[in-house]
């Protein structure tokens, strides 16, 4: 999940962070909620693969988040549905 709005180190630590759990326990479930808070409201969310997990280095060449995010309030379902 990133949050908060664009920011060039965002899609370096995802890679960073699958990279470092996987090589900690491969077995690890990754999940990753798309569009920020809204994706984790929402119940928007994907499983890292092995074909991602294989080729996160990449991320790590790229700036943004290639999980999107989003400024949603999380107390607010109304603003999170609107947006």
């Amino acid at each position: 999940l990133t949050a908060g709005g664009l920011a060039p180190c965002l899609s370096s630590a995802v890679g960073f962070l699958i990279e470092k759990y996987t090589a900690a326990d491969p077995s690890i479930e990754i999940i990753c909620y798309k569009n920020g808070y809204k994706g984790l409201l929402l119940g928007d969310s994907m499983v890292v693969t092995d074909a991602v997990r294989e080729s996160a280095t990449v991320l790590q060449l790229h700036g943004g988040s290639p999980l999107g995010n989003s400024r949603v309030k999380l107390t607010n379902v109304d603003d999170c549905v609107k947006r």
